[in-house]
């Protein structure tokens, strides 16, 4: 026979399984910041597709493509319900991609604040940052 467990046990662990679900994510996460080191020039398309993944932008070059891939960092008081908007930070991590042909030919990275972004020029669609 087992022990019966008292219901302030059960508390307990209900936050930490709910937790742990949310953790459990099928999209692949993409951490900009280093998966940029692995883009060296020359080379193709297809094995920067395979490191970062689809971009999130393209654009035509003088020579060729231009690839964007964008993240949005929150800290933690900026992912806080309600009140998030008023005291977090946020940042973005842009990086771009250019290619000669099928070859890259460049690679820069920068991350910026909300009115750095702004003034760069950069334009963001879609759920990412504006």
């Amino acid at each position: 026979m087992g022990f019966p467990l008292p219901p302030r046990f059960l508390l307990l662990f209900i936050p930490f399984f709910l937790a742990l679900s949310a953790c459990a994510s099928l999209e692949p996460v993409r951490h900009l910041s280093s998966d940029i080191c692995l883009i060296t020039p020359n080379l193709t398309q297809k094995e920067v597709l395979a490191s970062l993944g689809q971009p999130d932008q393209k654009q035509k070059g003088d020579q060729g493509e231009i690839w964007i891939y964008f993240e949005t960092k929150k800290d933690l008081f900026r992912k806080a319900p309600l009140i998030g908007e008023k005291i977090g930070t946020e940042n973005y991590e842009v990086a771009t991609i250019h290619f000669v042909g099928d070859l890259v030919s460049a690679c820069f990275y920068r991350a910026y604040d909300k009115e750095e972004l702004k003034k760069s020029g950069i334009k963001i669609n879609g759920p990412r940052p504006d």
